[in-house]
């Protein structure tokens, strides 16, 4: 097994059981460092479908944020409604430049999650929001923490 795959972008990453990640790296498409993996690799590196994956990621970073800003748009509505203080958004592209972007776990070009969190969001809300595309859609949110 190899103890690090270099990726001719995000630099060095580790395995982690058949993952390949970096904690800490800086991408065009964030203001701050996040942490990447590359899903379901082999002793030797990540998966060509992860790698092609996350060149298509990076490549269309506007179109990743149209993919999910519905369902950050669900969890958003009833935040609003619960805490004072939230700003008003009437549409979900109305919320992008609120997020801070934490993470993103690639399998396939189709098939990946976003991890973020927004500015909006109370101080002591410790809720990181997971977004899960599949098969191209994104259906479906988490909110962890």
């Amino acid at each position: 097994m190899m103890d690090t795959y270099t990726h001719p972008k995000l630099g060095e990453l580790y395995p982690e059981d058949v993952d390949w990640q970096t904690d800490e790296v800086s991408v065009q498409y964030s203001p701050s460092p996040i942490e990447v993996c590359l899903a379901g690799g082999t002793d030797d590196g990540p998966s060509q479908a992860a790698l092609s994956g996350y060149e298509w990621v990076e490549s269309n970073w506007q179109e990743v944020c149209s993919l999910i800003q519905d369902q950050a748009f669900e969890f958003y509505e009833p935040y609003a409604a619960a805490v004072d203080g939230v700003p008003s958004f009437d549409t979900p592209s109305q919320l992008w430049g609120t997020e801070v972007l934490l993470s993103i776990r690639v399998f396939a070009e189709d098939d990946f999650t976003v991890t973020l969190r927004f500015n909006w969001q109370e101080d002591d809300d410790p809720h990181e929001i997971t977004f899960y595309v599949e098969d191209g859609r994104c259906e479906t949110h988490s909110a962890d923490g």
